[in-house]
């Protein structure tokens, strides 16, 4: 299970986040490929790994072929579009934009959800309708390419689960296209209406860390908000750096979290857990996969479907979860938010289990854990599967011989 996690201790934007994504390892120029998809032109994505604070990151940018200065206004409706102004676009003009284009379907749903999230706080605001909205910020090209970007890169980066800390913000006010604004900026405090999100204020920073583009992005890709959980595995960190001077370090600190059952050390035989049922009928197989994979990854022990005939004989899905006593009403709220359950029903049970414990070994100048499982005389040794594949894919041998190699040697 790989865990995306947002160390957002000096706030959120979408330049600070593909900065990171890109440190992190994603191929700037796979992205560079991506965006030509959109049919747009005008600008040149850069990526240049610096250090501030003596800490490496990486610091990514939109340059704009005009050389005009990015504009960090907000909106104006249609009235204005005469005066004027008329580098922005509207948000039916972006939505077509992304829809027209070959960017893949998952790409194009998590982009255009977080232009309307924007587009709906903006519309609130300025108190104009939401189909005369003109993005004035967002609907730039910069932030086209940091919003759309930001979806490739996270196609890229392949994770099962993003997680977040609190979320750090600034005080005071900013100067924009459209006069003074105070921190939290407008946009932002309106979408913190829709959703409870963590955000403390920094007062020894007087300008702003979370923009719109920033919470756009966390509203869309988040599902928890917590510290660092100490049963991750932190494969990797990643750095994308801001472009505001706050006199602190101005950066997104990201990690790769990789949680297996190898965190579990079972030392007794017995405990109880409780069965959570549900009968499904109007949920696509897709979103139902999606589902598990949330439930899993949020501490349920086990999960599985099973097809079922329903009522005036339509076909079903019976949803089956074993979970901790302590998490049976966490679980429950996580059905009810990712299928279309109307009701749950619990079992309690008492189990048997093995106890497990785990070693680590080395196989190869690789890291290979190893989980023992055992009941009264009986002992059951399990090479982690992950482990195993990462050595098989490297040496270009087969997965069996992986594991009975590795079982060899960890019997001696």
């Amino acid at each position: 299970m790989k865990t995306l996690y947002l160390d957002a201790f000096s706030g959120m934007s979408g330049d600070m986040f593909l900065g990171a994504l890109i440190d992190l390892g994603v191929d700037i120029h796979d992205i560079e490929a991506e965006l030509k998809k959109l049919h747009v032109s005008g600008y040149t994505l850069t990526a240049e790994r610096i250090a501030k604070s003596a800490i490496y990151g990486t610091n990514f940018d939109v340059v704009l072929d005009s050389g005009e200065e990015k504009d960090h206004g907000f909106i104006e409706h249609r009235e204005q579009e005469h005066h004027g102004h008329h580098h922005g676009r509207h948000l039916d003009d972006i939505v077509k934009l992304i829809e027209n284009s070959q960017l893949s379907e998952t790409v194009k749903k998590h982009a255009i959800s977080i232009f309307q999230d924007i587009g709906r706080a903006e519309s609130k605001v300025h108190n104009v309708p939401l189909n005369e909205v003109h993005f004035h910020e967002v609907g730039a090209l910069d932030s086209i390419v940091d919003i759309v970007g930001s979806c490739i890169a996270m196609e890229l980066l392949g994770v099962d689960d993003v997680k977040c800390s609190t979320i750090t913000d600034g005080t005071g006010f900013i100067d924009v296209a459209h006069g003074r604004m105070p921190v939290p900026v407008p946009a932002v405090s309106q979408m913190l209406t829709e959703r409870t999100i963590p955000v403390k204020q920094n007062v020894n920073v007087h300008t702003e860390l979370l923009t719109p583009t920033g919470l756009g992005i966390v509203k869309e890709f988040v599902s928890e908000f917590s510290s660092l959980d100490q049963n991750d595995d932190i494969q990797k960190i990643g750095y994308g750096f801001g472009k505001r001077d706050t006199g602190l370090f101005n950066a997104l600190r990201v990690f790769i979290l990789e949680k297996t059952d190898s965190h579990i050390d079972v030392s007794g035989t017995h405990d109880q857990v409780v069965q959570i049922e549900t009968n499904i009928d109007d949920q696509t197989a897709e979103s139902l996969g999606y589902a598990m994979d949330k439930l899993l990854a949020n501490g349920a022990l086990d999960a599985f479907f099973i097809p079922i005939q329903m009522k005036k004989n339509r076909p079903g899905t019976k949803l089956t979860l074993l979970v901790k006593k302590q998490d049976q009403d966490k679980l429950t709220e996580l059905v009810f938010k990712y299928t279309t359950a109307k009701g749950v029903r619990y079992i309690p049970y008492e189990r048997t289990i093995m106890q497990r414990s785990f070693e680590k070994i080395t196989y190869k100048n690789m890291p290979v854990r190893i989980k023992i499982a055992s009941f009264k005389a009986v002992k059951r040794i399990t090479p982690e599967y992950e482990d195993c594949k990462e050595i098989a894919d490297k040496f270009d041998l087969s997965l069996d011989t992986v594991y009975d190699n590795i079982k060899k040697r960890y019997q001696g």
